[in-house]
């Protein structure tokens, strides 16, 4: 049998581990030293590699990390991670024995969760509030009934928390009435840590921030509030190589559905980077990659393998076969290709995290 020659990938998305500190520690001076900034590493840290993204943070000075499940949680035990670790959702009635003997936080989403925790006797727990958002959280009136028991007087959630709704809309007075409530169920319970600001909400102000903030897409470059100037740092780079250089008569269609149309004689280059990689098919005909200096816009469908660029006007030498363009750096953010392509950042970022080749950097 030959040997499998070894292959460099033709997708780089490199990723600056200095830029997420920095942000860590932009948002633990804008709330200051009495908040506690936590920091939510989720479905593989936004999609950006959830060990690596992990250490970078406890490297920052970060003690608390919110997962989405168990196995994220033991993923990071088992990779000797550091920290106090969160779980946002999973079956603590079941896995019980498995977060009490790793050290694992569970967050208490409703009433049977809440029996399972005193059943056991002795489990640190965060509670969930229900304010407005109406995914997870024990309602007002269950958190009452709970109060009246003695149930918290006997077994007291370390934190309490709840999710904004609409934070990255400032004048939306669903935040306040969030707020309000939440600081109901506060005083009510008393805890000794309470938390309700995500990342856009930490820009709403001090009223909002409470004794901790947890933080994800602002960690990771992401501006949901909309904040000018824009005070983090992008992380993201997104690369491509080019993988064939052709040219296309005047008046000739490119891609699937002749979506595009040649008014010129057009050089065209196909860059190995699809939907497979987290490309969204929205940005056809909408976004433009950067070729060594020069703006050069996609054009036709995005497939699923590969993109088609109008290279036309940019000098030969700079985009032959072999060579890479760029899609995301510091001039074209993660925000400016999702409102270019009328996608989500969020899903923008997570997708394009799972689906390309990750490298990272340690440069700001």
């Amino acid at each position: 049998m030959l040997p499998i020659p070894v292959r460099s990938s033709n997708v780089v998305f490199d990723l600056n581990l200095r830029a997420v500190q920095a942000n860590f520690q932009a948002v633990s001076a804008l709330v200051g030293p009495h908040v506690r900034v936590a920091a939510v590493v989720k479905s593989d840290a936004y999609g950006l590699g959830l060990v690596e993204i992990a250490r970078s943070l406890i490297d920052a000075g970060c003690d608390l990390l919110f997962v989405a499940n168990l196995d994220e949680a033991l993923l990071l035990r088992s990779a000797h991670v550091d920290g106090a670790i969160a779980v946002f959702w999973d079956d603590f009635a079941k896995f019980g024995p498995c977060y009490q003997s790793n050290g694992i936080i569970p967050v208490v989403n409703n009433c049977s969760e809440l029996e399972a925790i005193i059943a056991t006797g002795t489990q640190t727990y965060f509670l969930n509030v229900e304010t407005g958002f109406s995914r997870f959280g024990l309602a007002f009136a269950d958190v009452r009934r709970a109060y009246l028991s003695g149930t918290f007087e006997r077994y007291p959630p370390s934190v309490v928390l709840s999710h904004l709704a609409c934070s990255e809309r400032v004048a939306d007075p669903t935040n306040v009435l969030q707020r309000n409530r939440f600081r109901a169920i506060h005083d009510l319970l008393k805890p000794t840590c309470g938390c309700l600001a995500a990342s856009a909400g930490v820009w709403l102000g001090k009223s909002y921030h409470f004794d901790m903030v947890r933080v994800g897409s602002a960690l990771y470059g992401l501006n949901d509030a909309g904040i000018k100037p824009n005070p983090l740092h992008p992380v993201a780079r997104l690369r491509a190589r080019i993988l064939d250089v052709r040219n296309v008569a005047r008046g000739e269609s490119v891609g699937y559905g002749a979506t595009f149309r040649t008014v010129r004689n057009t050089r065209v280059a196909i860059a190995g980077i699809g939907f497979k990689h987290g490309l969204p098919w929205a940005c056809a005909n909408k976004i433009s990659v950067r070729v060594g200096g020069y703006s050069a816009p996609l054009i036709g469908t995005i497939c699923m393998e590969c993109i088609t660029i109008d290279i036309t006007d940019v000098p030969e030498e700079l985009c032959s076969s072999g060579t890479f363009v760029e899609l995301l750096n510091e001039d074209f953010t993660i925000d400016d290709f999702a409102a270019a392509a009328g996608a989500n950042p969020v899903e923008l970022l997570t997708r394009l995290g799972a689906g390309c080749t990750r490298r990272y950097l340690n440069s700001c």
